[in-house]
């Protein structure tokens, strides 16, 4: 006796999970390419040297092989950072204690 029908069925549409990754360059996300760019115009202007271009190779290797596996580690980092601050006796506890 069952009296479900059709209708009392939710219509469920595919999701395609290209449309819910963010936007890409080079196979790493934009705000990791921005973090390449911005690391190594700091330090060369800090330096004054060509050399540090050389940090942007080993930047994109480390940020690929880390967004490789979760292409929103940075989204979820900055996240963590921002609505989870340090507390004042984290230096003395080792980690965050809300108590005294």
């Amino acid at each position: 006796m069952n009296n479900e029908t059709s209708d009392d069925k939710p219509y469920l549409t595919p999701l395609v999970i290209g449309l819910t990754r963010p936007p890409m360059m080079w196979g790493i996300p934009l705000t990791a390419f921005y973090l390449i760019i911005g690391v190594t115009l700091i330090a060369f202007l800090v330096t004054t040297s060509f050399w540090a271009a050389a940090i942007a190779p080993v930047a994109y290797l480390a940020l690929f092989a880390l967004t490789s596996r979760d292409i929103r580690i940075l989204d979820l980092a900055q996240v963590a950072g921002r609505r989870t601050p340090r507390t004042p006796n984290k230096l003395f506890w080792g980690t965050n204690s809300y108590g005294p």
